[in-house]
């Protein structure tokens, strides 16, 4: 069963492929993040992109994979992050992989929420070696597998944002095992 946690999030994801019209524009296209817009003062871009995909095939099948993740992630990280923990990071983890993603240059446009996804992976891997003082290895091996071959793998993926993601993530799973270690039993 899918938690509400899982439920919303997927919801959200999902809400990318309703593309309205502005001007005759696909309102997608001002809320994806193209990096010269951002570098320009758009800096609104590195949040919406989460929630939001290019009007494509390939923003399709983004939301699709996205959303299986996120289900999948919900039954997996359900001991890790209580709800608020949950959302703060993944939306902290998409934005940091967001700014990451700048990295890439003006001539980049990205979408969709693997940083947060990500962010949630490492941090659920953080927290549980914080709180535990142990490595979940399966877990472990989930992360650098799903990571190495999404990031890699295939060419039109910003593993970038990724990168920033899985990084922010392992600092915040370990902030929220480190407050969880001081909370009295």
């Amino acid at each position: 069963m899918i938690s509400r946690q899982g439920r919303n999030l997927s919801l959200a994801i999902v809400a990318g492929l309703v593309f309205g019209l502005v001007g005759g524009i696909p309102l997608a296209y001002y809320f994806v993040q193209s990096n010269w817009l951002v570098y320009a003062g758009a800096y609104w871009q590195l949040l919406t992109s989460l929630f939001v995909v290019y009007p494509s095939l390939l923003g399709v099948a983004d939301v699709l994979f996205n959303a299986i993740a996120v289900v999948w992630l919900d039954g997996l990280l359900s001991h890790a992050f209580h709800e608020a923990e949950y959302y703060a990071v993944f939306v902290l983890s998409g934005l940091v992989g967001n700014i990451v993603s700048l990295l890439n240059g003006p001539n980049v446009v990205s979408f969709g929420a693997s940083g947060g996804i990500f962010g949630l992976l490492a941090g659920a891997v953080a927290q549980d070696f914080t709180v535990e003082r142990r490595v979940d290895y399966n877990l472990l091996g989930w992360f650098l597998a799903v990571f190495l071959f999404s990031s890699f793998a295939l060419s039109y993926v910003d593993w970038l944002a990724h990168l920033g993601g899985a990084a922010s993530g392992l600092v915040a799973g370990y902030l929220v095992g480190a407050r969880r270690g001081s909370e009295p039993p």
